[in-house]
């Protein structure tokens, strides 16, 4: 039950059209709740409990002030693990002139959702949300994890949902792009679709938009809805990193054989774990 990566390409081939990610997550959340979780899950659960996020630190926090029209949150990985998407995210909002606040303050609640915790910290944030755009008076709010944009888009919705339209960054540069001073050269360029964007939220025309601004886009053997997962997901790399590293290994194969000059993904987790898999891996 938890060596699954719900990457969701099973869904995405399935004729009958059985939400099986979603009758995964149930089943963990049961499991859970029984205490016949992996070890390694267990300690996750109780960073959360304890500090607020996956990580188990003190992580900076953000409090807007005054209105904007945009809030940007930028989720716990890129603050914490890979700043230079959160850091480049706001010079990219700046350069197009966008009327913006950095919004953090708690963990989005992705992480618990996924690996079967309970809803108290989605709830949290999405409490603290409802409150900052209400104050704020913003009219949208960007993030760059697609963890965060669909525990936002779709788990919020059992709360009641957001006054405010929830987008990926690739979502609203795409929708910025005639504001957006590009020089396109001859760069070849690979992107890999993240399994939350792509096949949980069919968010797969967007990216590409953006990038054939820039450079050549040249495709993996698997992409958009049938993207490879970069086995990162579901939790499998916290307690099961064979897994993890065999699902990486092929889909690095499959990125490096593209010969491209460079990797692009929309999804901090995704960069950082192809990464990690392969340092010669731009």
């Amino acid at each position: 039950m938890f060596t699954c990566l719900t990457c969701g390409i099973c869904e995405t081939v399935c004729p009958s059209g059985v939400e099986i990610t979603e009758k995964i997550e149930r089943a963990r959340k049961r499991f859970t709740e029984c205490s016949l979780i992996p070890e390694r899950h267990a300690v996750l659960l109780r960073r959360m409990e304890e500090s607020g996020n996956p990580y188990g630190i003190e992580i900076e926090r953000f409090e807007p002030d005054g209105e904007v029209d945009v809030l940007y949150y930028p989720g716990c990985t890129s603050i914490v693990k890979e700043r230079e998407i959160f850091e480049s995210t706001v010079k990219m909002l700046e350069a197009i002139g966008v009327n913006f606040a950095v919004e953090f303050s708690y963990c989005c609640g992705s992480t618990s959702l996924r690996i079967g915790g309970d809803e108290r910290y989605a709830r949290r944030n999405y409490e603290r949300l409802k409150e900052v755009i209400a104050r704020t008076k913003a009219q949208k709010i960007v993030v760059s994890c697609p963890g965060c944009y669909r525990t936002m888009k779709k788990d919020y919705e059992r709360f009641g949902g957001l006054n405010a339209e929830v987008l990926h960054i690739v979502q609203f540069l795409a929708e910025n792009a005639g504001r957006m001073r590009i020089r396109k050269d001859g760069t070849k360029i690979a992107y890999h679709d993240s399994c939350h964007l792509a096949r949980h939220m069919r968010i797969v025309d967007e990216p590409r938009k953006v990038l054939r601004l820039a450079g050549n886009l040249v495709e993996p053997e698997y992409h958009g809805m049938n993207s490879f997962c970069c086995g990162g997901g579901g939790g499998v790399k916290l307690s099961y990193k064979e897994i993890t590293g065999k699902v990486r290994e092929e889909r690095i194969r499959q990125l490096r054989d593209t010969n491209a000059d460079v990797v692009i993904t929309s999804c901090p987790y995704c960069y950082r774990n192809l990464k990690n898999g392969d340092e010669r891996l731009n």
